[in-house]
């Protein structure tokens, strides 16, 4: 029987990101002999923390790391590394979730067919009792047209297989090739340098792009101007790929019908921020994988990483 001590720090602003009874009673279930601790302040954090052997959370400063000389792991829910880092040391394993694409592929495809299908003119017709029929005429369908996942990774794979599933043709960019050869969501994977010469053929351009210095400012003003008039924008990954004011201009000036944008470059927006007033833009507070389900999902991938490699 497995036998760990686990430190549960789950707690955020967000209700569904907050640890409830049900995922603490799921964990015991699956490993009887674990020995659960539920943060509920600093105090406890703090005096749990030095013998705790694996640690759940949201958040970790670096420096926590040595105050803690028996953790083995640290789970996070999060995808990315920006609130729990690795530990500088080497010595302590980070596990990071990767279940968000199931949730945040939803919100993608919500926005996709607000635009597809002018919701937004359908909901302003509404405030003014307006029964307009050609609304929508000429909307399009997602089974006549083209996206390109700029950053085709895990989670643009599974947005790729609900948009396969609308008959939607995809185009995955990447770094490497390595592996996605023979990708069976995609028509094909290029890698960034053929970025240029996709971009006018797609009818949604998604950006899934991680953070960091690598990713800051990739996405041009060059990149707008290329891009498919009438197309749609969408950046579900992190802020810093583009400079607003480029997308603005493009928004107001270029070829570029629309955007749904769920990150940003500063968060919260501003309330000064100019794409809070733009009719052809969409915005979510970075929330397109937030839903009930969240640590749902979460907890039972957690199980099946402990079991895997701790063979329970």
């Amino acid at each position: 029987m497995l036998q760990k001590k686990l430190l549960v720090q789950l707690k955020s602003d967000v209700d569904s990101f907050s640890v409830k009874p049900r995922h603490l009673e799921r964990i015991r279930q699956a490993f009887p002999g674990i020995d659960l601790v539920e943060s509920t302040g600093k105090e406890v954090f703090r005096t749990h923390l030095t013998d705790a052997d694996w640690l759940l959370t949201w958040q970790l400063r670096p420096e926590l790391y040595q105050q803690a000389p028996r953790l083995d792991a640290v789970f996070t829910p999060a995808a990315g590394k920006d609130w729990v880092p690795p530990d500088p040391s080497g010595r302590i394993r980070n596990f990071y979730g990767h279940f968000h694409g199931r949730i945040m592929r939803e919100s993608l495809l919500a926005m996709m067919l607000y635009f597809n299908r002018r919701l937004g003119r359908c909901l302003e017709n509404q405030r003014t009792s307006l029964w307009d029929r050609n609304a929508l005429d000429g909307s399009s369908g997602l089974f006549s047209q083209q996206v390109l996942m700029v950053g085709y990774g895990a989670i643009g794979r599974q947005m790729a297989e609900l948009l396969k599933a609308f008959g939607a043709r995809i185009v995955g960019v990447k770094r490497s090739l390595a592996g996605f050869e023979d990708d069976p969501l995609a028509e094909r994977v290029v890698t960034f340098d053929s970025l240029e010469q996709e971009l006018p053929l797609a009818d949604h351009v998604v950006l899934m792009l991680p953070g960091g210095s690598a990713t800051e400012n990739l996405f041009t003003e060059r990149h707008f101007g290329l891009m498919k008039p009438g197309s749609n924008l969408y950046n579900l990954g992190r802020g810093n790929c583009y400079r607003e004011e480029d997308l603005v201009s493009s928004l107001c000036n270029g070829t570029l019908a629309g955007a749904g944008l769920d990150v940003f470059r500063q968060e919260p927006l501003p309330p000064d921020s100019l794409l809070w007033g733009q009719p052809n833009v969409l915005i979510m507070p970075h929330a397109s994988a937030i839903c009930r389900e969240y640590l749902d999902l979460y907890v039972e991938e957690w199980i099946e990483t402990v079991k895997e490699i701790w063979g329970e």
